[in-house]
């Protein structure tokens, strides 16, 4: 007997939006406050917002323990459990109604799980009894976590006062309303781009996710304090997409692929060795060709493509063509390299 069934799939709906947030500015100045690495887009307006701080604040910035390592992101995973972007005092006072062990679970990004985060909320001198990890695999930082959980009410109180007083700075107001238009080409830029929701979320941040699930919300978010850098915050329904936008994502694409010429140039292992001679002394092709035991003709194909690639010089003494690895050049590039990948 023959059997036929026709499914009614519900299609999976994505909502996208892109926005300008003034509660992610604020928390990604005060991440730049907070963090023992300086943003050199934050670090001007948060030396002029510091002035304008209380005193309590200035000490919490002070002594707040740098050794965690933290990046410093933590404030910003709230925005997943409370989604207020446009106000800041209506997400602090939302970020306040959860539980001690719902603001842990989410300050350590689901690190430690729940579980554990009530048992060290109860007894938080048990930590030294846990397994050693990444947020706890020195002296000093197990001491610093064993403090948090200590006094988690009194860093939750100062976390937001903090936070209210960076929003209610008029320099950071001024600030927000002169970067708006930057926010705002950033944003129209990304939304242009015609790609599904999970490509285009990738494409922003510049790499494959390992880890995705059947999101029904994305969020766009270009934020002018946390440039260069790119920051994915997720749950199994959600995807925030924060991405700095005092560099332009064209910009991004550009030098990316600049640098892939150049990079390029370089992933051949005679040519590599090639840069190795010359950056100790200048030498001809045949002589070049005698050292890496290779044909003339292969290497003046490996010195012409570092010539494009402005890594060689070349300079003719009478008949013969003498080569130089440009130093400066080289040097340059393993700059720019190292400051597109935000290090």
């Amino acid at each position: 007997m023959a059997f036929e069934k026709e499914e009614v799939q519900r299609n999976h709906v994505e909502v996208v939006e892109h926005l300008h947030s003034p509660v992610v500015e604020a928390l990604s100045l005060m991440a730049a406050l907070m963090d023992a690495k300086k943003n050199e887009f934050a670090e001007v307006d948060g030396e002029k917002v510091m002035t304008e701080l209380s005193g309590e604040a200035k000490e919490f910035i002070a002594t707040w323990p740098k050794t965690l390592g933290l990046g410093f992101s933590p404030l910003l995973n709230f925005l997943l459990p409370c989604p207020y972007f446009y106000d800041v005092r209506e997400f602090v006072d939302a970020v306040d109604r959860l539980s001690d062990s719902a603001y842990v679970y989410d300050f350590f990004s689901e690190y430690i799980p729940l579980s554990q985060v009530e048992v060290l909320l109860d007894s938080p001198s048990s930590l030294t009894t846990f397994e050693e990890t990444i947020l706890w695999d020195t002296d000093e930082k197990r001491e610093a976590i064993i403090e948090f959980f200590m006094n988690i009410k009194e860093y939750r109180h100062r976390f937001s006062s903090l936070l209210l007083e960076i929003n209610s700075s008029k320099i950071f107001q001024r600030a927000l309303d002169e970067k708006k238009e930057i926010a705002e080409k950033a944003k129209k830029e990304v939304q242009s781009i015609s790609m599904e929701p999970l490509a285009l979320a990738q494409y922003v941040m510049g790499k494959s996710f390992r880890r995705t699930s059947q999101y029904k919300m994305f969020y766009f978010i270009p934020t002018f304090y946390s440039s260069p850098g790119r920051i994915r915050l997720f749950n199994q329904e959600v995807c925030i997409i924060i991405y700095g936008c005092a560099v332009p994502l064209s910009d991004v694409m550009d030098t990316s692929k600049q640098l892939e010429s150049k990079l390029k140039v370089l992933a051949d292992g005679n040519r590599l060795r090639i840069l190795r001679l010359l950056s100790g002394q200048r030498e001809y092709g045949a002589k070049i060709a005698e050292y890496l035991g290779i044909t003339t003709a292969t290497v003046s194909h490996h010195l012409e493509l570092l010539k494009k690639a402005d890594l060689v010089q070349e300079e003719k003494v009478g008949n013969i063509k003498y080569f130089t690895c440009d130093k400066e050049k080289v040097d340059q590039l393993m700059t720019d390299v190292r400051t597109f990948l935000g290090r």
